[in-house]
């Protein structure tokens, strides 16, 4: 168990002298929180946030350093002993399935080779097993694309199974994709790793930092974790080794990302979702390892599901673009185009880019990157269809829209008790079974007025 003010009020209930020390350092607070259920699996530090400075910064900071320095000795707990039991158990059994495929005892498992995508189907590698680089992206190098993302095959909605490394996969033409393994691996013994299957490990992005050479990767911890993990490496394909971890620029509880690159002035920009507020847009440092200088706010004054995530942003003909879907976790919603004339100016909305998207969902996908194919004027959006048992229409997204708004703003948005039940038994993060969540590339084109439109295709070609 990771301790400090990032835990839970259900994980420090787990730990007498947790809450003692909770008890000396901010007297009363955790009695008061005991008798919220809705509290229990809210962290310190976010209720800290929701208190708006009723708990004293100084207050924080001391309970902070002294969990930290009492959980610094502790052993595991029975719990998380039997979860590096059944992880290392899982791992085996991975292994041996892998090996069989390998000498051919348990089936050839090769796929026909494709020479077109089909946005929506299932997707296989080239040994015939479902592609698994979910919330990922595509990097170029050497004639070579690599496509990595977050590895989902034990995320069936029922275990606490998250993410399960990140996969990698190379390719010459975009349609056929080799699995070449993990590029980051997960981590079985250590429950306090980022990478430990339980951990929300999410959205990997890498660059090449053009000041040292090195690969560097960033990728988020999503829910209460709410922090970066920044990693680097001497080639694309690893290994990598963590450089900052538990990393919060400015403080901020972020949310979903991308990183933007100024071929004129060769800085770097993160662009993020901050405390679900805004998306902001930090200055990176030359060696890409951090972000703190603040530069612009775009999409301010928002309320779920209206504030922004899937951040992708883009750059055609001197105008940057920002793609950016809504707030409703897994569930699919509605898009967002922004545009402006440079990197650190604000980003102004300027609608759906979907065309004739009836379903008001992004036809049931939602972005992690769009991707500029090399040598040809050819933007790729890619998406994730998390949940493609879970069809949205027009009329379930007006639904998701109605009840989740209606939490924060009752005064304009209603729902009714059996609404409200629907969407509390959809498919909401962990219960979503994404290891069948599928793939929604389709190509981008940029209208004369600026504009982005994207249509939907059955199949298509380069």
């Amino acid at each position: 168990m990771n301790y400090g003010i990032d835990m839970t009020i259900r994980q420090l209930s787990s730990d007498e002298g947790a809450v003692n020390i909770m008890n000396q350092v901010l007297p009363g607070l955790y009695h008061k929180l005991g008798d919220n259920p809705q509290a229990k699996d809210m962290s310190i530090r976010k209720i800290a946030l929701y208190a708006k400075g009723m708990i004293p910064e100084d207050a924080l900071s001391r309970l902070d350093l002294a969990l930290r320095e009492y959980g610094s000795g502790k052993s595991l707990i029975p719990a998380e002993k039997r979860k590096i039991a059944l992880y290392k158990n899982m791992d085996e059994d991975d292994r041996r399935k892998k090996a069989a495929l390998k000498d051919g005892s348990a089936g050839s498992g090769l796929s026909s080779r494709r020479d077109s995508f089909t946005p929506g189907a299932v997707w296989t590698d080239t040994d015939g097993r479902r592609i698994q680089a979910h919330g990922g992206a595509i990097f170029y190098e050497n004639g070579i694309y690599y496509w990595y993302g977050e590895n989902k095959e034990h995320t069936d909605g029922v275990s606490d199974v998250w993410t399960w490394g990140i996969r990698y996969y190379r390719s010459t033409d975009l349609y056929n994709w080799e699995n070449m393994g993990y590029l980051m691996e997960p981590v079985f013994d250590d429950p306090d790793s980022p990478f430990f299957p339980d951990s929300h490990l999410d959205r990997p992005h890498i660059r090449k930092c053009r000041a040292t050479g090195k690969y560097v990767a960033w990728v988020k911890l999503s829910g209460e974790e709410a922090f970066f993990t920044v990693l680097e490496a001497d080639h694309f394909e690893g290994p990598y080794e963590i450089v900052k971890d538990r990393y919060r620029p400015r403080g901020f509880n972020i949310g979903d990302f991308d990183i933007a690159s100024d071929a004129e002035n060769g800085k770097s920009y993160l662009y993020v979702d901050a405390d679900h507020k805004a998306v902001v847009c930090l200055e990176m440092s030359e060696d890409l390892h951090s972000a703190e200088k603040e530069v612009s706010r775009s999409y301010e004054g928002l309320m779920a599901p209206f504030t922004r995530e899937g951040i992708s942003v883009l750059e055609h003909k001197g105008s940057k673009y920002m793609l950016t879907s809504g707030m409703t976790g897994y569930i699919p919603n509605r898009s967002d185009t922004a545009v402006a004339a440079a990197w650190t100016d604000v980003f102004k909305s300027c609608g759906d880019p979907y065309v004739n998207d009836f379903t008001r969902s992004s036809f049931n996908s939602q972005f992690t990157q769009v991707f500029k194919v090399p040598e040809r004027n050819l933007y790729i959006a890619l998406s994730d269809r998390w949940v493609p048992e879970f069809p949205v229409d027009a009329q379930v997204a007006d639904m998701m829209e109605r009840v989740i708004a209606s939490t924060s703003d009752p005064e304009h948005y209603s729902s009714t008790r059996e609404e409200q039940m629907k969407v509390m038994n959809a498919p909401m993060l962990k219960t979503a079974a994404t290891s069948i969540a599928d793939y929604v590339w389709l190509p981008v084109s940029f209208e004369a007025d600026g504009k982005i439109r994207i249509e939907w295709k059955d199949e298509w070609k380069l």
